[in-house]
């Protein structure tokens, strides 16, 4: 049975039960109250005979019944009284409403009465259980010289209330009727908002909820009006957000400016479009962002996100690219050697031993020329590798790499693997812009490394710079040349517009900054601050 349906069927009993209740009580009080009057009546009417002057001369005249007899019938015409009996001190009738009872013998309690007291009761006479008032006559010296009851029976005052019963049962019945209207369209709002799901499948879909958001491996965020309304573990931990209390629920609303997310993402969940895959930095993660409208019924109830960690794969995306960048590399310096190598066989083959050896030791002495040089400048092996690489791999398409390293400059503060994907990027893109420029009459990609300041009271920084010949970057582009897929080749194999994306996430993971300008082509330049413990000392400033 659904929620609504149990809903339904207890606000019914209850409201059954109420209204049963409330019409007892409502007719037990219209009874109660009609014997207060039975009463009030009985008594005044008691007591205006005992002090009228003609009931006292009646009393003691020789035939009493023929003198009260008549009043006693004219009172019961007039009023709601059942009877009015006058009798003697020892209970002798001298009037009743049945002629047959007249001299018989009061059926009531007498002891009230001959003691002074007016006294009202509910008690069984010969027309049956009544109301009843008692009272004394007293003569002028104030001895009881008569007794006057009236009564009003109970069966009249069941009746006078059975009167009212049609009274009280619509009361019911319009209690009855309002409150079933108020359940049955409570019951239909809950059996909207439920599906019409009982209590146990609630519990299970509850439960479902649960293990789905917590246990998937994807952040999911459910953003409904700029509040986020459900968050599960997963996306709590890409988006650095701290982890809910064991056993506190969620909140309801977390306003989305308040997680401190960057602004291009924070516009994403604010603006309600649905995106696929669009990337973001968030702290030292790539997330691969992507919403779509969520719906409850026919209406749409804001959006879900879906969280992807992209971190690891850019990074070993940026590892593939860096080794098969050097694999060009070696395969580029191998092609060189073998051709250097078929010279000096050639030479040798012609009898010129004397120019072959020059020949083979000029281009050795240049080789370990480079190497020594930025072996010597770089204390980076890794990065000194990769620009000898760099080198043969751009004199093979024809470009010049000319690098220059200020003497002394420190360890780039950048894990290996990203400074490698940093400089190879930059070096891989410069080599290909200066190589499609067919005007230029020189190809040539520089790279310099040298100290400088970095902005604000950062202190020193290293600055790597790589400068091309070629076009330069189409101010058209802007900022969106660094996203994923920007590329200013002409279309190609799949893979285009990735190095300036991977780029972009070193500098933003470590803390960097890079510019770009076009100075007779395209000019890169990254700034990494150093250190604190990496800033040469100054005499006299503090460290």
């Amino acid at each position: 049975m659904s929620l609504a349906r149990r809903f339904l069927y207890l606000q019914l009993a209850v409201v059954v039960l109420v209204v049963v209740v409330v019409s007892l009580i409502l007719f037990a009080q219209a009874r109660d109250a009609l014997v207060a009057r039975a009463e009030g009546m009985t008594r005044a009417v008691s007591t205006t005979l005992v002090d009228d002057p003609f009931v006292r001369d009646a009393v003691r005249s020789p035939d009493p019944h023929a003198a009260l007899q008549p009043l006693t019938d004219r009172l019961l015409a007039d009023t709601e009284l059942d009877f009015v009996t006058i009798m003697a001190p020892d209970g002798t009738r001298w009037t009743h409403p049945v002629a047959a009872e007249v001299g018989e013998q009061y059926r009531g309690d007498r002891s009230h009465a001959l003691a002074g007291q007016t006294w009202t009761s509910t008690e069984h006479g010969d027309l049956g259980p009544s109301v009843r008032t008692i009272a004394p006559v007293r003569d002028d010296d104030g001895t009881v010289v008569a007794l006057v009851a009236t009564g009003v029976l109970l069966d009249a005052v069941s009746e006078q209330a059975l009167g009212q019963l049609p009274a009280v049962l619509l009361v019911g019945a319009l209690l009855l009727a309002a409150s079933s209207t108020v359940a049955a369209l409570m019951a239909r709002y809950l059996g909207a908002v439920t599906h019409g799901w009982g209590p146990e499948e609630l519990a299970q879909v509850h439960a479902l909820h649960d293990a789905v958001l917590n246990e998937a491996t994807e952040g999911l965020l459910l953003v409904d009006a700029g509040q986020v309304r459900v968050v599960n573990a997963r996306a709590r931990e890409l988006l650095g957000l701290p982890a809910a209390e064991p056993g506190a629920a969620d909140p309801t609303a977390l306003p989305v400016p308040s997680l401190g997310l960057p602004g291009a993402l924070e516009a994403v969940l604010l603006s309600g479009a649905a995106v696929q895959e669009q990337w973001f930095v968030v702290g030292e993660r790539t997330l691969i962002v992507s919403t779509l409208p969520a719906r409850g019924g026919p209406a749409r109830r804001g959006m879900v996100v879906i969280l992807r960690d992209h971190t690891e794969i850019s990074r070993l995306s940026g590892q593939l690219r860096t080794a098969t960048t050097l694999a060009a590399g070696l395969r580029a310096q191998t092609h060189e050697h073998a051709n250097r190598m078929h010279t000096v066989v050639s030479l040798l083959e012609l009898g010129r031993a004397g120019e072959a050896l020059d020949f083979a030791s000029a281009d050795m002495a240049r080789a370990h020329s480079l190497s020594e040089d930025l072996v010597a400048r770089l204390d980076d092996p890794f990065l000194a590798a990769l620009l000898v690489g760099k080198t043969a791999a751009a004199h093979e398409r024809g470009v010049e790499l000319v690098v220059d390293v200020e003497a002394g400059v420190p360890r780039i503060p950048i894990p290996p693997a990203d400074l490698v994907t940093l400089v190879g990027n930059l070096v891989d893109n410069a080599v290909e812009a200066a190589a499609a420029n067919a005007a230029a009459v020189r190809p040539v990609v520089e790279v310099e490394i040298a100290r400088t300041d970095a902005a604000g009271d950062a202190g020193e920084a290293v600055a790597v710079t790589v400068a091309d010949t070629g076009m330069g970057v189409p101010e058209e582009l802007g900022r969106a040349v660094w996203d994923l897929g920007t590329t200013t080749k002409d279309a190609g194999p799949e893979g285009r517009g990735v190095g300036l994306h991977l780029v972009r996430e070193v500098v933003e993971r470590w803390g960097a900054r890079i510019e770009q300008t076009n100075d007779g082509g395209a000019v890169f330049t990254v700034t990494v601050p150093l250190p604190a413990a990496e800033r040469p000392r100054v005499p006299g400033v503090p460290a």
